[in-house]
């Protein structure tokens, strides 16, 4: 075989392999990124969705009000289990608040202000702050008590206010699980390793707490 022979059939050879890496690269270029992928695309953050950032935003509100219910214990007589209770409620909720603030922050989304009082004022103002203590506010997330509720827990007293805190807040809690289950049902939902741990955690700790809080009513009477 004279040299341009060979020259010739290793240029036909070269030919066919480029032709069959640009062939077989076709396909790869119309695959979904990874979310690993689409992270780095968007500045290291992970992938969300809006019912992601939707649920963060409500959550905030929902813990808010938790966390209001369990400022009126120490001052209205509660037990020293509820007082325990409501105290480990406060300080668990608030840093979820925070964690959902920052999370919010980082992805230039709305942040709710974490306080109850300041929501509502916004909610008035027309803003949709989403978890301001109204009727209508709290009808779009499961559990959350209603005005004339929160002002029964406010100035129920000793025994009276265990059995209100207690009963109402196994109804909050609830409400948070039910507002994790719809999250998770929505497609593409929780696929930010962040907002899975979160809402896992969620249910965990809302569901040992209201097994704890049901058998605390057990041992007080109904006012």
């Amino acid at each position: 075989m004279n040299i341009r022979t060979h020259t010739h059939r290793l240029l036909i050879l070269g030919s066919l392999v480029l032709f069959g890496a640009c062939a077989s690269g076709t396909p790869a270029a119309k695959r979904p990124l990874t979310p690993a992928q689409m992270a780095a695309l968007d500045g290291g953050i992970p992938p969300y969705t809006a019912a992601d950032v939707s649920f963060m935003q409500g959550m905030i509100g929902h813990h808010a009000q938790a966390v209001t219910m369990s400022s009126f214990a120490e001052a209205n007589g509660a037990s020293s289990e509820v007082k325990v209770l409501a105290g480990r409620i406060s300080v668990a909720q608030t840093d979820e608040i925070a964690f959902m603030q920052s999370w919010l922050r980082t992805r230039k989304k709305e942040v709710p202000s974490g306080n109850m009082e300041q929501m509502a004022h916004a909610h008035h103002a027309g803003m949709d702050m989403g978890a301001a203590q109204t009727g209508a506010a709290s009808a779009m997330m499961p559990g959350m008590l209603t005005p004339a509720q929160m002002d029964t827990l406010k100035v129920a007293k000793g025994g009276a206010f265990d059995w209100y805190f207690l009963t109402f807040m196994i109804q909050h809690h609830r409400g948070a699980i039910n507002m994790v289950d719809e999250l998770m049902s929505a497609k593409g939902s929780a696929n930010d390793d962040d907002v899975f741990k979160f809402v896992s955690d969620v249910v965990a700790d809302q569901s040992t707490e209201i097994d704890r809080m049901e058998l605390l009513l057990r041992t007080r009477p109904k006012p």
